[in-house]
């Protein structure tokens, strides 16, 4: 949902059924595939990929499944033909909606969100007629490093000298945000700096939220989660105020 970590979607998957832990490990080969594609397939030079295959490791992937991932992306298999999308839909009471994913058959993915929004009174728009109303940001999750900061107020002081326009207190350690293109570099500052991430990636943040009543955003909410339940889906985001 709007101002969720792309990450933290995940993470909730992390506790499902056994049958939904294949899907997500699924997903996460898929992510690490791309992310090999988009530059150099060394995670040691490729800031992407790394981050997504430190996230599929604090998920439980196996390491067996990151290497084939890898191994497959750069030859002849399937996951050398994925690519990304980004398709931009009309939710119930006009919410906008931008669904992330990856698919190795663009065609057959579209029909079946098309089938899943139309269930649901929701359609697809025309691209960029809704995008203009997020923006893409950085997303840090940290936590305090048993040898850093003394207590939250010094840790919360680190995060502002290291370039984080925005911080969110979550149950363990704080959600920072930041500019996307400063992403990489604010996150080896934090490190350095006696903060521990957990994870990393980017979010798509509304600009301007849409507030609904209680049985309208049930109704926004289940059409994220069925949208978020397919194979090809990585991530959805909407302007459904927190």
């Amino acid at each position: 949902m709007s101002g969720h970590s792309k990450w933290a979607q995940i993470k909730h998957k992390k506790a499902a059924t056994d049958a939904k832990k294949g899907v997500l490990f699924s997903k996460l080969v898929r992510e690490i595939a791309v992310a090999a594609r988009s530059g150099d397939p060394n995670p040691d030079t490729n800031a992407r990929l790394l981050a997504t295959i430190e996230h599929a490791r604090s998920l439980g992937l196996p390491k067996d499944n990151i290497e084939r991932a890898l191994e497959r992306a750069t030859g002849g298999d399937k996951e050398s033909h994925l690519e990304e999308f980004l398709y931009e839909a009309i939710g119930p009471r006009g919410a906008s909606i931008l669904i992330e994913g990856i698919t190795d058959n663009r065609n057959r993915s579209l029909a079946e969100i098309k089938q899943i929004l139309a269930r649901r009174d929701a359609k697809l728009a025309l691209k960029d007629s809704l995008l203009w109303n997020f923006e893409k940001i950085g997303s840090i999750d940290v936590i305090k490093a048993e040898d850093g900061a003394r207590n939250d107020e010094e840790a919360e002081l680190t995060l502002i000298e290291s370039g984080a326009r925005d911080f969110r207190r979550q149950k363990e350690g704080w959600t920072v945000e930041t500019e996307f293109p400063s992403l990489n570099s604010i996150r080896k500052e934090l490190e350095k700096r006696s903060l521990v991430v957990k994870a990393y990636g980017h979010d798509y943040k509304a600009k301007s939220q849409l507030e609904v009543p209680e049985a309208e955003r049930n109704l926004i909410e289940s059409l994220v989660e069925e949208l978020s339940e397919h194979d090809d889906v990585q991530e959805v985001y909407t302007n459904l105020a927190n």
